[in-house]
Formats: structure tokens, C-alpha cells, sequence
């Protein structure tokens, strides 16, 4: 049984799609169908079935993933404490961070990251956290920037970097400027840009003002939208105070009741740590964010 074609399986399983799965792993689909159909001949059942176009695992086929999924996991570990023998080891670490909080993260945790430990390197994804999540559980992140939400990310272990909140980005021009807190009473009818759906930013904002029929005209994962939309008055935003501190066409101002959120660096619960990740970690939970 080729470990290579185990993650192939697991692929085709997520995307419920071959053609889909052979563009994520980079290589054919006859190599995907023909790993599949040789995993299948070894095992002696079918893994999947087609329904309207998609593929669904069978009764095996879902009791083989679980067993797949297990093994790869321990694979993982096995192979990072096997890599960790060597002191000198060239390390690459996939991290994945929120685009409403890379802006005021990468500038502070990168380059000097990078200088202080040459012998690791960063591969960042920009994803949702919720998304980010599920990337861990599967093993194809290695951290993950996010809220931390008590109800939430049960398989997932996590350290507090710093305390935030979300609070009401206006233009300077905009008449509620001048307040000093926001009532959500006071956004109705206000035109509204907010994160993508996927992340917890947009979970958030949705429940906390459930009650409210907020206008929100448009969803964007592109920070550099949402501050055009919000400096040229077009729209207003809910986003992290951090995001436009310094920027002076931009006023925040806090919400009442206000929502505070905790970011944190999350793992993979009962997942070895590398010592590249444990260093990593170590690293921005001790940085300062004030």
C-alpha cells in the first residue's frame, strides 16, 4: 500500500471530485483513478460510488477513511519526531493566517522571525479560520492564526498571543465619527462591507447583531477593499481595532456591548510539535502587540 495514494484517497474524498483532486495534488487524473482502483483491488471492496457527478464513499469506503485519516496523522508525527533527530535540520513551517489579520501581523512577525531563525521557513496560506481549522485537522496546516471561540475548534490546542476587539471603522467624514460608542440600534440602514463568509470574523458579526437587519452591500476578503470602501465613505466595516490604527482617513470606535476577541496560534490536538513549530510559538506568544 503506497502512502502516496493514501493521500490521494483522502484527497478524492474531501473534493468528492478526481478532477478536483488531481489539481490539488499537481498530478494526473488516470494517476488518481488508478491509484483509487488499485487501493480497491488490494482491499477487495469498492471506496466509492457516483452520485449526480460527485463521488461518495461507501460503508467500507467511510470506515477505511477514518483508518486513513488515523494513519496519516501518526505518519505525520512519526515522520516530524524522525526529522527532529537532526539538529541542523532546514525546516518549513505552513501557517495559516486570516486576511483581516495579516495586515498588521506580517510586518511584525515575518522578517524578524526569519532573521532570528534562518534554519525555518514560513509557508503562509491566507484562509478563513474556520477554514484553517479543518486544514489542521487534516494535517495540511501546521499552525493557525485565529479567534479563539470557547464553543468552537474542539480538536485543536491553542495559546493566547494577544487581546483584541472588533469595533465600527467609519470615515472620518462619516457623521458617526464623532460618536464614542456604537449601539447596534445605530447600524441599521448603514451600507456595510464585510469579511467572506468561511471565517469567524463573519460567524461573529452575523450572531452578535442577529436582532438587526444590517445593509451590508458587500463581502470581501481583500483588506485593501474594505479600506478603500471605508476611507472613501461608501461603507462602513466591523473589523479589528489593530487593522486601522494607523491609518488617518479611518476612525474605529467601540461597540456597545463590545465584542472582544483573543487571538490565538492554534495546533493540532494530540499532535506531535515539531520543534520548529514549538520555537514558532514560543516566538509570537512572547512578542508584543500593544
Amino acid at each position: 500500500m503506497n502512502i502516496n495514494h493514501l493521500n490521494y484517497f483522502r484527497e478524492v474524498c474531501s473534493q468528492g471530485s478526481i478532477t478536483k483532486a488531481a489539481e490539488i495534488c499537481h498530478i494526473s487524473q488516470p494517476s488518481i483513478t488508478a491509484a483509487i482502483n488499485g487501493l480497491e483491488k488490494e482491499l477487495g471492496y469498492k471506496l466509492f460510488y457516483r452520485v449526480n457527478n460527485r463521488l461518495r464513499l461507501t460503508d467500507e469506503g467511510c470506515e477505511f477513511r477514518k483508518l486513513t485519516d488515523e494513519f496519516l496523522k501518526q505518519f505525520a508525527d512519526y515522520y516530524e519526531q524522525a526529522c527532529d533527530l537532526s539538529s541542523g535540520r532546514k525546516t518549513v513551517l505552513r501557517l495559516g493566517v486570516p486576511s483581516v489579520m495579516g495586515t498588521f501581523f506580517f510586518k511584525r512577525i515575518i522578517p524578524q522571525f526569519s532573521q532570528l531563525y534562518p534554519e525555518t521557513g514560513l509557508e503562509i496560506y491566507e484562509i478563513a479560520t474556520i477554514d484553517g481549522i479543518k486544514m489542521l485537522g487534516n494535517a495540511e496546516l501546521d499552525l493557525m492564526l485565529g479567534i479563539k471561540n470557547e464553543s468552537c475548534y474542539t480538536n485543536c490546542d491553542s495559546k493566547e498571543i494577544f487581546a483584541t476587539e472588533l469595533q465600527l471603522a467609519v470615515s472620518r467624514d462619516n457623521p458617526l465619527a464623532k460618536e464614542k460608542s456604537i449601539t447596534a440600534e445605530m447600524l441599521a440602514g448603514l451600507p456595510m462591507v464585510i469579511i467572506s463568509k468561511g471565517s469567524y470574523h463573519y460567524k461573529e458579526i452575523l450572531s452578535h447583531f442577529s436582532h438587526v437587519d444590517l445593509n451590508i452591500v458587500m463581502h470581501s476578503s481583500q483588506i485593501s477593499t474594505i479600506k478603500y470602501m471605508v476611507a472613501e465613505n461608501i461603507a462602513a466595516t466591523i473589523i479589528y481595532k489593530d487593522v486601522f490604527a494607523s491609518n488617518p482617513n479611518i476612525c474605529c470606535i467601540p461597540l456597545q456591548p463590545p465584542m472582544p476577541a483573543h487571538v490565538h496560534v492554534f495546533w493540532q490536538k494530540n499532535a506531535y510539535r515539531s520543534s520548529a513549530m514549538r520555537t514558532f510559538i514560543s516566538y509570537i506568544t512572547e512578542l508584543d502587540f500593544s
